[in-house]
């Protein structure tokens, strides 16, 4: 069973970098949550072989790999009165030409279709890695990491300090391209329920509403969702020459155990991806709020590095632009307090020593 839960080791901590709680929903929560349940479907364990079809006439190997190959269906007037029009099981019994009838291929492509999903939500963490190039990592220098030393690491906030004032307001771009990649994530959750939607014959926007609606349905006509969506028996129709050189055709039931676990992975995730993407979204209206509002900047620098003392912030806050900020604050996201307030406090030193500088220029030159 372990060897199912393996992908789980990407939860494990990771360097310092430019991160969110909502980022790492989608990159490493979800990723992991769609390759689990993609290694759920293809363990035999749980449910023994995925599919098996019942017959006399037909060898059972060949019956099994030819159904499960080439679909099975339901028929749709059987769903609601089972047992009573000759059927044995909802959506299994006599049919014709004239019968409509679903046919039910999803569950060959369901563990490919989970795994291309996990990369999907990965893909925004890729490509924000792609953009970012390293340059989070190069620039704290190991300061994520708490030292004793307090020379060494005055030294590294003097160069990080020098570094930031050398490059002040030439970081808009990176944080913009953070930004897309925020806001693609939201693409990639909406995106995935509607992929989902059409993977599984549009029955999977109303799912979790329909099981959840379900018990208070008319106990005479409701038609359990996860069943219909999900059938645990079905037909399949198989056809071979028979000794004469005719065509016998078989109709056969076929019990879909796989399904037992899709029915359960796929209520899981309409509810996971209906309130990621709620999660997503109010988290892309804060994120304009932090764009727009330079108060809102402020207050969140200063409750992350409140030990530089209120002076110091508000300069800070004044010279730097969004882009500057967003790294500011992310080094402190990555740093210890301390050591947080330190390097603020120098790298305010470093901004009043520049501008006092700029400001004695023309002094001289006038004299």
């Amino acid at each position: 069973m372990m060897r199912y839960l393996a992908a789980a080791k990407i939860l494990k901590k990771h360097n310092a970098q430019v991160d969110n709680s909502v980022f790492y929903l989608h990159y490493r929560i979800s990723f992991v949550i769609f390759v689990i349940c993609g290694a759920l479907v293809t363990a035999k364990e749980f449910v023994g072989n995925p599919i098996q079809c019942i017959s006399k006439a037909v060898p059972m190997h060949a019956l099994n790999t030819y159904c499960y190959i080439k679909s099975t269906f339901s028929v749709l007037r059987h769903w609601t009165t089972p047992h009573e029009d000759g059927s044995s099981y909802p959506g299994v019994g006599a049919h014709d030409d004239e019968d409509e009838v679903v046919y039910h291929a999803y569950y060959q492509w369901v563990p490919f279709v989970l795994v291309l999903q996990a990369i999907m939500f990965y893909f925004p963490r890729y490509l924000w890695k792609t953009l970012e190039g390293g340059l989070f990592t190069t620039i704290i220098a190991g300061l994520d990491k708490l030292t004793m030393d307090e020379n060494a690491r005055h030294k590294k906030h003097k160069v990080l300090s020098h570094y930031m004032l050398e490059h002040l307001n030439m970081h808009m771009n990176w944080a913009i391209r953070f930004f897309i990649c925020e806001a693609l994530c939201l693409v990639v959750v909406v995106g995935n329920i509607y992929f989902t939607d059409h993977f599984l014959g549009g029955t999977f926007l109303e799912y979790g509403t329909d099981v959840i609606n379900f018990p208070d349905m008319d106990p005479e006509t409701r038609v359990d969702p996860m069943t219909r969506i999900f059938p645990r028996v079905t037909k399949c129709t198989f056809r071979k020459f028979g000794s004469s050189g005719t065509i016998e055709t078989h109709d056969t039931m076929c019990v879909l155990a796989v399904n037992i676990i899709n029915e359960k992975i796929y209520i899981f995730l309409w509810f996971w991806l209906v309130c990621l993407t709620a999660i997503t979204a109010a988290w892309l209206i804060y994120r304009i709020v932090v764009i727009v509002s330079s108060d809102v900047r402020f207050k969140l620098l200063q409750a992350r590095g409140r030990w530089a003392g209120r002076p110091n912030l508000d300069l800070i806050s004044k010279k730097c632009n969004l882009g500057d900020w967003f790294l500011i604050y992310h080094l402190g996201r990555n740093m210890e307090p301390t050591s947080y307030g330190e390097f603020l406090k120098e790298f305010a030193k470093e901004l009043e020593n520049s501008v006092s500088t700029l400001e004695r220029k023309p002094m001289l030159v006038g004299s």
